[in-house]
């Protein structure tokens, strides 16, 4: 399969249709009907179903489509890494990061990152595993930093330790649990976790495990740090939160730390990247100014 054909493929299963792909591509939409038909010849099997809305991934589309999109962003980074090494500094970086990253980390990290390489678009996005590692092992994103998966979850993707930091549990500041000594005493509380089920926000059941207590149910869970933190405003409910971040909620969020006696495992912040991938020039600059910024802290 040629690599136009791959671009092809891409482009219209972002787009959803063959003219809106065309479109976006610059060409025309009989000149991309035939780059399929042959993307297709060459596989043996169709990618799309044509419907009256446009078309849509067959089974197995879904499976090239996951190649295609690997090639496509090593194909970018190939021509982004020459210009660099070429002394052109232009570009981009695309890096993942949890909410304790973009907070802590990425905003001194940037500003030095911006002294050496001013023209080098810095693109960020939030999220956790496992959802931050789908686009990690696309090629989508160049950097993911934030809590360390579990080692089911890392296949095709090299983990670089950065920092470990405390956890809290917190809850209103006006909770009667805050009462609370023991993890024994918020077996009944209503938890609230950060993140699907099997991300990070599932720590808070393992101290309940290790202590032999009965480990809670989260009967909330929420995407968004401030959504959960104005849940637990609100509701009295309860939540594991870094605690190198609790100051700065507290300024805006009536928010107190419930002192049990019991200890729970830090958090492990750590930065990913695809294994046996080089990073561009760029990405690699970043990533320096990533661990500058964590001796820091």
């Amino acid at each position: 399969m040629k690599v136009q054909h791959i671009q092809v493929l891409v482009a219209i299963a972002e787009h959803g249709s063959l003219r809106a792909a065309a479109k976006a591509l610059g060409k025309s939409q009989p000149g991309l009907t035939q780059a399929l038909r042959q993307a297709e010849d060459d596989l043996g099997l169709p990618i799309f179903v044509r419907t009256s809305r446009g078309v849509v991934l067959t089974d197995i589309g879904e499976r090239v489509l996951l190649r295609a999109r690997t090639i496509t962003s090593e194909i970018n980074r190939l021509d982004e890494e020459v210009n660099q090494l070429r002394g052109e500094l232009t570009g981009a970086v695309h890096v993942c990061v949890s909410p304790f990253a973009a907070a802590r980390i990425m905003p001194r990290a940037i500003a030095a990152f911006r002294k050496t390489h001013p023209k080098i678009d810095v693109h960020l996005s939030s999220g956790l595993f496992p959802g931050a590692l789908k686009p990690l092992r696309e090629g989508a994103t160049d950097l993911v930093i934030g809590p360390a998966p579990p080692p089911d979850m890392i296949r095709e993707i090299a983990v670089e330790y950065l920092m470990e930091g405390p956890i809290h549990i917190i809850t209103a500041s006006e909770s009667p649990l805050l009462a609370a000594r023991s993890l024994r005493d918020l077996e009944q509380a209503q938890w609230i976790m950060i993140g699907g089920p099997g991300g990070p926000g599932d720590i808070f059941r393992k101290p309940f495990e290790d202590h032999g207590f009965n480990p809670p149910h989260a009967t909330t869970t929420s995407e968004s740090y401030y959504g959960a933190l104005s849940l637990i405003e609100s509701l009295g409910a309860v939540c594991t939160f870094p605690a190198l971040l609790l100051g700065d909620v507290q300024k805006t969020w009536r928010i107190a730390r419930i002192p049990i006696r019991e200890t729970i495992e830090p958090l492990r912040i750590s930065m990913m990247t695809r294994a046996g991938h080089p990073l561009t020039p760029a990405a690699d600059a970043l990533a320096m100014c990533i661990r500058r910024r964590v001796t820091s802290l």
